[in-house]
Order: structure tokens, then sequence, then C-alpha cells
């Protein structure tokens, strides 16, 4: 049986999934940038400053996807070049146009960076993905060089199996154990405990492939509750241990995933059509959302100062026009662009898989 085509319906919920993690980041900037001392120096939803952990379900589902798309692969060292363009295909090209035009817009209006300058090096760091523990040139590439840390060791996997999984089984060992030391700089950046969230991903899948996740619907609200429940202890302001929280969002993510998989396995988990467009859309959003954010904020203040007394009316304004900006992304460049690129390596890679990108 074809493993790699078999998961096939869980493509819904997954992009449900992917809708939800670029749209917790989302609201998250807009939160964190409406606070800031030269807009309105306060809150207005903090319940939306545990956003972040829209990137821990991202990683999770990362793992899950990737191990979906590519488990018939492993061992086959002539799918490589296919798994490496179908990564590269789906990362690059919309991250360069993105900087294509986020560049020349923001040397024109540092209000689109936030003011924070950068150097050549930087923009030739984010061009490649390089390893690097500052980013001050569209601060969320910096999840995107750890998907292609991780991409990099599960192509070892693809390659060598062995030696991949003694490799991968070592980055997870030291990305568990080392943070508690409390690493910084480059270590920090090649064993965050977050790395582990990929590995949560790549489990559920396993779960998944095997066919009997007893009760489905109850693991998916277990998953939930417990998603919920971390993202609302820093809103209380009670303490949480960075790297409990990791892999308490990643838990919670892993055990989401992986029931809504199964109960849409099993008996069908209906998803709006415009959150499965969102979930199309949500890596273009997660490009451009940013800088539409800070323009945004900054036009509204100007032509209306007196949002500065509706800090509610500002805020969902910030936010339609943000997420717009990245559908808009989306349909006009993002989405015209990959339709030019073909899915296998230009002089012919090997046979096709799940086509179910990751970002």
């Amino acid at each position: 049986m074809d493993n790699a085509r078999q998961p096939r319906p869980a493509l819904d919920s997954l992009q449900a999934g992917r809708a939800f993690a670029a749209l917790a980041v989302l609201l998250f900037h807009v939160e964190l940038t409406l606070a800031l001392p030269q807009h309105l120096d306060r809150d207005t939803f903090p319940v939306f400053r545990s956003g972040y952990s829209g990137v821990h379900f991202f990683f999770v589902l990362s793992g899950f996807v990737i191990l979906m798309a590519h488990r018939a692969d492993i061992g086959r060292a002539d799918r490589l070049a296919t798994f490496v363009w179908k990564r590269a295909r789906r990362i690059y090209p919309p991250l360069w146009a993105a900087l294509l035009i986020f560049i020349p817009a923001t040397l024109m209006l540092p209000l689109l960076n936030n003011g924070v300058g950068f150097t050549v090096l930087d923009v030739l760091s984010a061009v490649v993905l390089t390893p690097d523990i500052n980013d001050p040139l569209l601060s969320v590439i910096w999840t995107l060089r750890h998907e292609a840390l991780f991409y990099a060791v599960f192509g070892l996997i693809l390659w060598r199996p062995k030696t991949g999984l003694a490799v991968a089984a070592v980055w997870m060992m030291l990305s568990a154990t080392l943070p508690w030391l409390g690493i910084d700089g480059w270590l920090r950046f090649f064993f965050t405990s977050q790395h582990l969230l990929f590995a949560f991903g790549a489990a559920a899948f396993l779960a998944f492939e095997r066919g009997k996740v007893p009760l489905p619907g109850l693991v998916m609200t277990v998953g939930l509750l417990l998603f919920v429940a971390t993202w609302a202890i820093p809103v209380m302001k009670l303490p949480l241990n960075g790297i409990i929280g990791n892999w308490a969002f990643g838990l919670g993510a892993t055990l989401a995933i992986l029931g809504a998989a199964s109960l849409e396995r099993a008996r069908g988990l209906p998803v709006p059509r415009w959150l499965s467009f969102l979930g199309e859309a949500s890596y273009a959003i997660y490009l451009a959302h940013a800088p539409a954010i800070y323009a945004a904020t900054a036009g509204a203040l100007a032509l209306a100062p007196q949002l500065r007394q509706a800090p509610a009316a500002l805020f969902l304004l910030v936010t339609a026009a943000s997420l717009a900006a990245g559908v808009a992304f989306h349909l006009w460049v993002e989405r015209p662009l990959l339709a030019r690129l073909p899915h296998t390596p230009p002089r012919g890679g090997a046979g096709e898989v799940a086509n179910t990108s990751a970002p």
C-alpha cells in the first residue's frame, strides 16, 4: 500500500491547523505592536499575548505533514532530490518575493520594520536561511531557519536512514536536555527545546498511520483543552517555565492534530471553505503580516488620531488590514509564482508523493 497517499483525507483538518497557527501569530503581533510606546502604550487584548504559541502548533504540524508526505521515501536515495526540490520550492520563492517587496519598501519607510536597521549580510542570511540567532529583517524568518534545519535532518533520514535516525535521536536528546543548562547563542539555535515539537508531530503521524486511535474526538478535545490551558497561564500572569511551556503547547497541539486527523478519517470533520482557504494562504499571511501591521497602525493613527481612544476598533482595523495584505500576497504573488514552478526537479525527479507542503 502507498503510505504516502493513504492519509490524504486528513488534509482539510491540517489546513485548519495551518490557519489557526498563522492567525494566532498575527494576533500576537497586532497586540504587541499596538502596545508599543509610540502607539497605544498599553495592552488592548492581553489574551493574544500567548499567540506566539501558533509557532509551536506549526512545528508540530510540520513534523506530522513532512512524515506523512515522505514516509514512503525513507531509505530511497533516489527520492532525495525530489524532497529537497519540494521543500525548497515551497519555502524559498515566496520568501524571496516577500523580501523583494519588503526591502525596498523598508528602505523608504523604516517604520515597516519598526525602525530596525539591517545589513547586506542580514539580507543574504535571510535569503539563504542559514543558521542565525539574529533576525532584524522580517523577524518571523527565525522560524523558517529552524524549519530548514529540520528539513536537513529529515533529508539525511531519507538518504541514509540509520545515520539520519541516529543524528535525529541525538539532536532530540540534546534539544531536550541542554536548554535546562541555560544555553544561549548558537547552541540555543541548534538545540532549542522547540525542536522536540517536530518529533511530537512525527510521532502523531505514526499513531495516525496505524489507524487505531481510540476516541479521536476525546483525544482532540483533550489536546485543545491542554493548549488553551497553557495559553491561559501567562495571560493570568502565572509563572510558566519556558521549556515546560514549549512542551505543553506541543503536547496539546499533538493531541489536537492527531485527534482531528483521526476523526476526519473515521467519519469526516467538516472544515469551512474559508478556513481551508486561510490554511492555503497561511504561509503568505505569515510572511506579509508584520510589515502590514506596522504600516496599518501608523497609517490609521495618522489619519484618525481619535482611534487612540478606541483601541478595540483600532485592533480590529489593523488585524483586518494585515490579514488582507497576507491574503493579497497569496493570491497575487505566492499562488501565481508557485504555479509556474514544476513539482519535481527540472531535470526530472523521482515519482510524486502526497503534495501536502508544510508551511
